[in-house]
C-alpha cells in the first residue's frame, strides 16, 4: 500500500515551528546567561552618602576586615627598601571615600580655594582638592565631624587613613605590584591611573576629574595616581616595629614628616605600586600642587555585624 504524503505547504509550515522554537529556547538561554552572571551587581560593598552643605555629596564605600601582607614581596621589582619587611597587618572594617575630596566637597565643608592661582591645577569642581597640606586636610576633618554631627550623620569621626588602612584598601585583596596584577611593563596602567606616562602624552599635566579611570576590586577610584593621598603615620623609613593591627604610626612627640601615598599625575610607573610609600613636610611646601586626600571612618558598633 503506498505511504501518504505530507502536502508541502505542511511540511514548510512544521519547519517554520520548529525553527522559532529553536531559536526561542536559544535566546532564553542566553538570556539566562545574562541574567545570572552579574555577581559584581549583587557583591558591591555598603555605601553611605555623606549630606555636604550646599547639597554636596560625599560617597563612603564600607571595605572589609580582614589581615594582609603590607610591604613590598621580596621579588617584587622596582621596590625600595623603606617598604621593608613585608609583614601581615590585621584590619578592622571601616568606611572609606570612594574617591579623593574634590574641589567641590571642599568648597562644600571648608568655603576655601588653596589651589586657586597655582600652576598645572584645574578648577574643574570634580578634581581632587589639591594645594593641601597635612594640616588642611585634619582641619576638613575636624570641620565635616561638626557638619556631621549637627546634621545626625552618624557618631564615628571622620579622619585620615592610616597607612596601613590606605595599602590595605589600594590592594582590595591582591598581593601584586598593582591592585590590577604584576604588569610587569606596566602596560594597563594607564587604564586605571593618571600619572606621568599618559598626562604628558595628553598634553594635560595636572590632577584630573575622579573617577574616569577604571576602579580596584572594592570600587575605589583613583587610589594610585592622579593626587598623592595623605596618611596620618608619621614618617618612618622601613617597618621594622610597625604597628600589626592597622593603627596609624604615630610618634611621641610627631616627627617631621608625614606619609603620603598613591603616586600622583606626575609620578613614574614605579611610584604607582601599591606598594610605593613617600613622606613630606605636614604644612606641604614647597610644592603641594599634587598634594590631596581621601577619609575614613570607622564601622560603628550598631552595625559592626551588618
Amino acid at each position: 500500500m503506498p505511504v501518504p504524503r505530507t502536502p508541502a505547504r505542511l511540511v514548510l509550515a512544521l519547519a517554520a515551528v520548529l525553527i522559532v522554537a529553536a531559536a526561542c529556547e536559544r535566546r532564553s538561554d542566553r538570556q539566562h546567561v545574562t541574567t545570572t552572571a552579574v555577581p559584581s551587581e549583587r557583591n558591591d560593598p555598603p555605601e553611605q552618602t555623606i549630606r555636604l552643605p550646599g547639597d554636596a555629596l560625599l560617597t563612603m564605600v564600607r571595605v572589609p576586615a580582614g589581615s594582609f601582607l603590607m610591604g613590598r614581596a621580596p621579588d617584587e621589582t622596582d621596590g625600595d627598601a623603606c617598604e621593608d619587611p613585608q609583614h601581615r597587618v590585621s584590619i578592622a572594617a571601616f568606611w572609606i571615600g570612594r574617591y579623593e575630596v574634590t574641589k567641590r566637597q571642599w568648597r562644600a565643608v571648608m568655603g576655601t580655594s588653596p589651589w586657586t592661582g597655582q600652576q598645572n591645577v584645574s578648577d574643574e569642581p570634580d578634581s581632587p582638592a589639591v594645594c593641601v597640606s597635612w594640616y588642611d586636610a585634619k582641619a576638613f576633618c575636624d570641620a565635616l565631624n561638626s557638619h556631621a554631627a549637627a546634621t545626625d550623620q552618624g557618631t564615628m569621626p571622620f579622619r585620615l587613613p592610616s597607612e596601613a588602612e590606605w595599602e590595605y584598601a589600594c590592594r582590595a585583596g591582591t598581593t601584586t605590584r598593582f591592585h590590577w596584577g604584576d604588569d610587569p611593563d606596566s602596560a594597563l596602567i594607564d587604564d586605571y591611573a593618571w600619572q606621568r606616562r599618559i598626562t604628558h602624552r595628553v598634553g594635560d599635566d595636572r590632577a584630573h576629574p575622579v573617577g574616569r579611570k577604571l576602579p580596584n576590586g572594592f570600587g575605589l577610584f583613583d587610589m594610585i595616581g592622579n593626587t598623592a593621598e595623605w596618611c596620618e603615620d608619621d614618617w618612618h623609613d622601613d617597618y621594622a616595629d610597625a604597628p600589626t593591627d592597622g593603627a596609624a604610626w604615630v610618634d611621641a612627640p610627631r616627627s617631621s614628616f608625614r606619609v603620603q601615598r598613591g603616586g600622583c599625575w606626575f609620578s613614574d610607573c614605579r611610584d604607582c605600586r601599591s606598594a610605593s610609600r613617600a613622606h613630606g613636610i605636614p604644612t606641604g611646601a614647597p610644592d603641594n600642587r599634587a598634594l590631596g586626600f581621601r577619609i575614613v571612618r570607622s564601622v560603628s558598633p550598631s552595625d559592626a555585624g551588618s
